[in-house]
Formats: C-alpha cells, sequence, structure tokens
C-alpha cells in the first residue's frame, strides 16, 4: 500500500526541538513545504555539446511552501504569534518588526521530515459566503532533515472552525454585507545564503496588509467607492461562535478606487482591494483573539 495522505500528520514546536518532544498538532489540508535543491554546472566550452557528471557539484537548497488550515480558535492561539511577531498580551496579539523562528515537523507516512529555522513570509485568510474560514502560511525556512523516527503521540484540537456567516464587517463606519473576503499579512522575508549550503539568515523587509473584499454596489455601499487616502478610514471583521472571537482591527483602510462595472444580467458587485496602514501610534493592525469555550 502506498503512502496516503490522510494519514499524514503536522506539528510545529520551538527551534531545535526532538521530535518525540513536540506538543502542537494541528489538522491541516495540504502542504507544499519542501526542499529544492540547485546542482552547479560548470556548462563551459569542451568541444561537445554533452554536460559531464564528473564536472557538477550539489549548490545551495531553499526551503519553503505552503501549509494550509480551516482556522479554529485553539489553532489561531498558536499560529498568530507566528505570524505577527508578538506574543499574546491579555487575548491581543500585536505587530512587531522582528519573527520568531519555528521548525515544522511533517508526517509523509514512510519519513517524518522536519523542517528547522522557519519563519511565515505570507499568512492569507480567506472566507466566502457558506464557507469555512481559512488560513494559509507561506513558510520560509533553513534546513531538511528526514529520519525515521516515529511521530509523537500527539491529538489535534476539535474545537469548531469558523464560518463566514460568524463574520460582522464594519467598514467605514457601517456594518456591510459582503459575499467573500481575503486579508494577508506579507512579511516579505528575503533568506540570504553565504558562504554555507543553506540560508544563514531569514530578513523581514517589509510589512503590508492588504484587505479584499466583495459587496453588492448599492445605495447602502455607494460611500466605499472614494476611500482612498483622504477617505480612508478604520475597518474590524469580528468572528463570534459563542464565547469564541477573533477581532481584525485596522487603524486606516485605503481602497484606491476601482469602478464598478457591468458584466451581464447579474448583479452588479464592488471590489475593493484595500491597504492597510498605520494611523498616528496605531499600529495597522490588531488581532484580538478569545479561544475560550
Amino acid at each position: 500500500m502506498g503512502s496516503m495522505g490522510h494519514q499524514s500528520r503536522l506539528s510545529l514546536a520551538a527551534g531545535g526541538t526532538a521530535i518525540g518532544s513536540y506538543t502542537e498538532a494541528y489538522e491541516f489540508l495540504a502542504e507544499s513545504l519542501r526542499k529544492q535543491l540547485t546542482i552547479v554546472d560548470t556548462a563551459g566550452l569542451r568541444g561537445t555539446r554533452s554536460h559531464p557528471a564528473e564536472r557538477t557539484r550539489d549548490g545551495t537548497y531553499a526551503i519553503g511552501g505552503g501549509l494550509q488550515f480551516h482556522a479554529t480558535p485553539a489553532m489561531l492561539d498558536l499560529l498568530l504569534p507566528r505570524i505577527l511577531g508578538a506574543n499574546e498580551a491579555t487575548d491581543v496579539f500585536a505587530l512587531a518588526e522582528t519573527l520568531p523562528e519555528f521548525d515544522v515537523l511533517i508526517d509523509r507516512v514512510a519519513k517524518r521530515f522536519v523542517y528547522a529555522g522557519c519563519q511565515v513570509n505570507r499568512a492569507t485568510f480567506r472566507a466566502a459566503a457558506g464557507g469555512p474560514l481559512e488560513l494559509d502560511l507561506d513558510v520560509i525556512g533553513k534546513t531538511e532533515v528526514v529520519s525515521a523516527t516515529a511521530f509523537p503521540s500527539i491529538t489535534a484540537p476539535v474545537d469548531p472552525p469558523y464560518v463566514w456567516q460568524d463574520c460582522v464587517c464594519t467598514v467605514n463606519g457601517s456594518a456591510r454585507v459582503v459575499t467573500q473576503w481575503d486579508l494577508t499579512i506579507d512579511n516579505a522575508l528575503n533568506a540570504r545564503f553565504s558562504n554555507s549550503q543553506t540560508a544563514t539568515d531569514i530578513h523581514s523587509t517589509d510589512r503590508i496588509v492588504t484587505v479584499n473584499l466583495t459587496v453588492p454596489y448599492t445605495s447602502s455601499e455607494v460611500d466605499l467607492y472614494g476611500v482612498n487616502t483622504g477617505g480612508a478610514a478604520a475597518a474590524t471583521f469580528v468572528f463570534t461562535n459563542g464565547n469564541y472571537s477573533t477581532t481584525f482591527s485596522i487603524a486606516k483602510l485605503q481602497i484606491p478606487d476601482q469602478s464598478p462595472v457591468v458584466d451581464g444580467r447579474g448583479e452588479i458587485l464592488l471590489q475593493l482591494q484595500g491597504v492597510a496602514k498605520q494611523s498616528s501610534t496605531t499600529k495597522e493592525l490588531v488581532i484580538t483573539h478569545d479561544s475560550t469555550a
């Protein structure tokens, strides 16, 4: 029998954690985190178009790829500090100038793979009518180790996921009807390779927070056309399920003008593509998250 994806498991831990000591278990949808090695070929002129194997060497290798989840309260408690940079302070998760490193353990059935020195390059939250809140992480790391050590005996939490109907969207002072939404935190990571086969440093070079919304274009939404640099206002996206709650608070959401168009007989929609900005000392994004049932 082949190695089947439904048998795979995933865990994250602080850097240098032994496989048997991992404690964070995650239910995940898919992953594409992998090692990609380059081969150095001299490729010089030698009187033939053939390339001799003896003139090649293993070059550097990069670690990168994605992790996809359905977001749940327990999961967000663990992942938000790695996405934003700061540890929780009484349910508040703030942006920080540096990001923590962590290791990723993936059970691919035949063997276990450990990716060390990882950071979150980009995190995208997305949801649409009738569906769950999804979270996609783009991760950059430093090294890969393949191991025969057994995956630890840990079980993923079974708390319920958020769904889009849990969310109240407030933009420019009013609650909005939104059919689909995504919010992306891009940390703009850059891996530096020095005199080493693997990345020696991973630098955060920028931070860009964007929000995309699809809303019906009616008299209730006309004020959202023109919310650019002069008309930018605060926005919040609040998910609530019983006692669980997660609030994305944006200080100023600048939405460049993008005219609605008529593309047929269906409903005319307004596509909003906004960028979150810091306002005075208030950061562009603060997440308040309560994972207590």
